[in-house]
C-alpha cells in the first residue's frame, strides 16, 4: 500500500511540473541567447525603470537576470548591473548561458533539487517514504512554485534548496560539532539573492543552541561562520579584480542592506495574504488586492504552525531536534516577514517546512486521538 500511495504521489508531482513546463518546454533547452539576444535585452534594460527615471516601458525581474547574467559573462562587474541583489545567482544562469546558451535550462536542475531536498527533509521528519511524498505534492501543487519555473529565471528558485540544504545539514552536523556544510550552504544562500534568509538561518541556529543549552556547540559553530561569507566575497571576485577594496565591498553590502529596509512599510502585511489573500501593494495608490499564487493550503497551514509552536512550547508532542528547528524557522521568518511589506515569492522559503511541519501535527494529533479511543 506504501509502494501504492508513493508512486501515486510522484506521478501528481510529475504532472505538476510537466504542466508547467508544457506550454513554453523548448524555451528551455533551445540554444536562443545569442549577442543578439543579450543586446536585445541591454535595450530593455537601458530604457526601463532601471536606468530612466520616466522609463517608456516596465520590465519584470526575470528580464532583469537574464541581462545581468549575459554582462556578468561578458566580465560586467556585477556591482553596476542588478546591484540590489546578491551576484551568485546570476553567475549561475550565466553558466547555464555558457553550457546551453540558454538562460533557463539550469533552473530545471534547481527544481529537481528543491523537490529533492524537501522530500529529504520529509522523510528525515516522518521516517515514512510516503508520508514524506504529502508536502512535496503540496508544494509542487503550489502555483507560487509552478509560475517560478514558466517566468525563469528567477533567483528565489536558485536560492530554496540552499535554505533548505542548510537546515538539512545543520541536523546532521550539530551532534558532531562540525559545521562546515552548513556554513557553506548558508554561504551559497546569501550570496546567491540577498543576505536576509542566511542572516535568520543563523539565528534560527542560534535559538537552537540556546533552548537545547548546546553553548559550546554555539561556539563553535561561530567559529565556521568565516566560510559562509568567504563564499560571499568570492561572488565579488569580479568586483576585487576592478581595483575596489575590502572597505569599499564593505560599504556596498552596508547600501543593499538598507536598500532591503525600504521594504519595511506595513507591517504585518503577511498575516492578511496568508489569511485573507489581500495583498498589500507599495505603488501607486498603494491598494490591496488578491494573489493569483494564493492556496487555501497557506491559511490551513499557518494554523497548523501556531498549533505545532503550542505543543512544542507545552511540551505536549515528543521534541525532534528536527521538529523543533523546523517550528523556530517559521516562526522567525515569519516574525521576521511582519515587519515589512510582502509579495507572495517572499513565502517561498518557509511553505516546504510549513508543509512538513504540518502534516507531522496532524498525524500527531490524529494518532493520539486514536489511542485516547482505543484506550
Amino acid at each position: 500500500m506504501r509502494h501504492i500511495f508513493f508512486l501515486v504521489a510522484l506521478s501528481i508531482v510529475i504532472r505538476n511540473i510537466s504542466l508547467a513546463l508544457s506550454p513554453n518546454y523548448l524555451s528551455f533547452f533551445q540554444p536562443v541567447y545569442d549577442d543578439g539576444l543579450y543586446h536585445t535585452l541591454e535595450n530593455l534594460y537601458n530604457q526601463s525603470q532601471y536606468r530612466q527615471k520616466n522609463p517608456t516601458a516596465l520590465i519584470p525581474d526575470h528580464t532583469v537576470f537574464r541581462y545581468a547574467a549575459g554582462a556578468y559573462l561578458r566580465g560586467v562587474d556585477p556591482i553596476y548591473i542588478n546591484s540590489e541583489h546578491t551576484p551568485l545567482g546570476k553567475y549561475f544562469i550565466a553558466l547555464s548561458i555558457f553550457l546551453f546558451r540558454n538562460d533557463a535550462t539550469i533552473i530545471l536542475f534547481f527544481v529537481l533539487l528543491t523537490l529533492f531536498v524537501i522530500w529529504l527533509l520529509g522523510l528525515t521528519l516522518l521516517q515514512n517514504g510516503a508520508w514524506a511524498m504529502l508536502p512535496l505534492v503540496l508544494f509542487s501543487s503550489e502555483p507560487l512554485f509552478l509560475d517560478q519555473i514558466r517566468v525563469a529565471p528567477m533567483l528565489d528558485t536558485i536560492q530554496l534548496p540552499f535554505i533548505l540544504f542548510a537546515l538539512y545539514f545543520f541536523i546532521r552536523e550539530y551532534k558532531k560539532k562540525r559545521f562546515f556544510i552548513t556554513a557553506l550552504m548558508i554561504g551559497f544562500v546569501i550570496a546567491t539573492k540577498t543576505v536576509v534568509p542566511g542572516i535568520l538561518l543563523i539565528f534560527c541556529f542560534i535559538l537552537f543552541f540556546l533552548i537545547k543549552r548546546l553553548f559550546k556547540s554555539m561556539f563553535i559553530f561561530f567559529a565556521y561562520l568565516p566560510i559562509s561569507f568567504s563564499v560571499l566575497l568570492c561572488s565579488y571576485i569580479r568586483t576585487f579584480l576592478n581595483g575596489h577594496t575590502f572597505r569599499e565591498f564593505l560599504g556596498f553590502q552596508k547600501w543593499i542592506f538598507l536598500y532591503q529596509q525600504s521594504k519595511l512599510i506595513y507591517p504585518f502585511s503577511v498575516w492578511r495574504l496568508l489569511f485573507l489573500n489581500q495583498w498589500q501593494t507599495w505603488w501607486g495608490e498603494q491598494r490591496l488586492m488578491q494573489s493569483t499564487e494564493w492556496q487555501v493550503t497557506w491559511p490551513i497551514f499557518t494554523g497548523l504552525l501556531f498549533v505545532s509552536l503550542a505543543l512544542v512550547v507545552t511540551r505536549k508532542i515528543k521534541s525532534l531536534p528536527l521538529y523543533m528547528l523546523f517550528v523556530l524557522w517559521c516562526t522567525i521568518y515569519l516574525s521576521f516577514l511582519s515587519f515589512g511589506i510582502v509579495s507572495s515569492r517572499f513565502l517561498f522559503p518557509v511553505l516546504p517546512i510549513m508543509y512538513i511541519v504540518g502534516i507531522y501535527t496532524l498525524r500527531h494529533i490524529t494518532l493520539s486521538f486514536l489511542r485516547r479511543k482505543n484506550i
